[in-house]
């Protein structure tokens, strides 16, 4: 072997020796980094299936009870409700007897005086200054049944008032059972994130290192470095769904949350339904919406028959005390005076007009019923599909995850013998 032989396989030989040492000292560090991210994927699934109670955490009975208790929209439902009561108590009272009352001081500029035609002497009409006292009460004998409908479209309001609030807790429930488990998954979210950041932000520094020894390419730092950037850009946006979550849970709840806030894993037991058909009886026999509507139907038919006792007459008898000191020849000057009396008062046929007014209002609200029964057929129909979907995408979704653990463990492998590129990596 000449010398030039002999240089030529000492630098092959220097060359192999180096090789050797870039390969032991970057097998040891994949090896580390992916103990490390193994355990930081390991940590997104862990957060993401098996989040556990947090003590003094908020849950979600907790929510829907501050919800029923402060949520402002239902308030004003409840007080609607209040109003009916107060409404149905004022006219329970039109059965009652009118009580009337009224005393008046009066004064003539000029005393009034009666002239007799050809007789000097004239007479006192009336006092110049006098009092008059009456008191009595009313009450109605006949109405036509208006008062009695009238009380009828009271009750049937607060009933309907009642009815609407029930349907609107319902729905102000199922606003925050959603809300709450938004906000439950996407601060679920923004812990994965803050993990992977971590993690990222870790290999990427390591990195930079090994980048200064010429362990690893420029390729692979700038491959970290946009990876680091975007799960910077997701977590960010994490945070973002986060605070509008929160925000939306606080208004329904009635209380400011603050981003901190931690919330309990709620536990949901979701029944195995077979036919929605069940569910279709159940909710047009038991939904409040399907009551509300069927009081407010009776009301309208009860306004008809109210409008058409316009044309009847109203029957009324009236027992009154009177006192005055008007004319000073009068005696007594104190009386009872009982009245009994009819009457009938209406413009043209206008209460004709009204009455059909009410006829076709009636009809108006029939057919908003029997599009409101559809309506919930649908929504019921809609949900039984979504849940069906639902859960067939569970069982894929757990399939998917256990195919997904596995793949990450086979491309690992391959990354570590130098057959996966660090873009496969972090891809899996």
């Amino acid at each position: 072997m000449n010398t030039i032989d002999f240089k030529l396989f000492n630098n092959k030989k220097w060359k192999f020796r180096n090789i050797k040492i870039e390969t032991e000292q970057r097998y040891w560090y994949n090896s580390q980094r992916y103990k490390r991210e193994g355990e930081w994927m390991r940590k997104i699934f862990l957060a993401l299936l098996f989040t556990c109670s947090i003590s003094n955490a908020l849950t979600l009975d907790e929510a829907i009870d501050q919800a029923i208790e402060n949520n402002s929209e239902l308030k004003s439902y409840n007080q609607q409700v209040v109003l009916s009561e107060l409404q149905l108590k004022a006219d329970s009272n039109l059965q009652l007897p009118t009580f009337f009352a009224s005393v008046m001081e009066n004064f003539y500029n000029k005393t009034p005086m009666t002239k007799i035609q050809n007789f000097p002497a004239s007479f006192k009409q009336s006092n110049k200054e006098f009092l008059t006292l009456n008191v009595g009460i009313n009450q109605t004998i006949f109405t036509g049944g208006q008062v009695k409908n009238k009380i009828k479209i009271s009750k049937h309001a607060l009933q309907s008032n009642k009815y609407y609030y029930e349907e609107m807790k319902d729905e102000i429930i199922a606003q925050v059972i959603k809300a709450y488990l938004d906000v439950f998954v996407a601060s679920a979210l923004v812990d994965v994130y803050k993990k992977e950041y971590l993690a990222v932000e870790s290999i990427y520094n390591q990195q930079q290192e090994f980048f200064k020894e010429g362990l690893i390419t420029k390729v692979d730092l700038l491959q970290s470095k946009v990876r680091l950037a975007e799960v910077e850009r997701s977590l960010t946006e994490a945070n973002g769904n986060l605070s509008i979550s929160i925000a939306k849970l606080s208004k329904l709840i009635g209380k400011n949350l603050s981003k901190d806030e931690k919330f309990e894993k709620p536990n949901i037991n979701v029944e195995n339904i077979e036919d929605y058909n069940d569910l279709i009886n159940q909710a047009l026999n038991k939904r409040s919406i399907v009551s509300f509507y069927k009081q407010n139907i009776k009301q309208s038919q009860l306004l008809a028959e109210i409008e058409k006792a316009q044309f009847l007459p109203k029957v009324f008898v009236q027992a009154e005390y009177l006192y005055t000191s008007q004319n000073p020849y009068l005696e007594p000057r104190s009386n009872m005076l009982l009245t009994i009396g009819a009457q009938v008062e209406f413009q043209g046929i206008a209460p004709y007009y009204k009455y059909l007014q009410a006829k076709s209002n009636t009809q108006k609200l029939k057919y908003e019923f029997e599009n409101l029964k559809e309506n919930i057929k649908l929504e019921i129909k809609t949900a039984y599909e979504n849940y069906i979907m639902a859960k067939q995408n569970l069982k894929v979704a757990e399939e998917s995850l256990n195919f997904a653990k596995e793949y990450f463990e086979l491309v690992k492998q391959q990354y570590d013998n130098q057959l996966a590129t660090n873009t496969d990596l972090l891809n899996a």
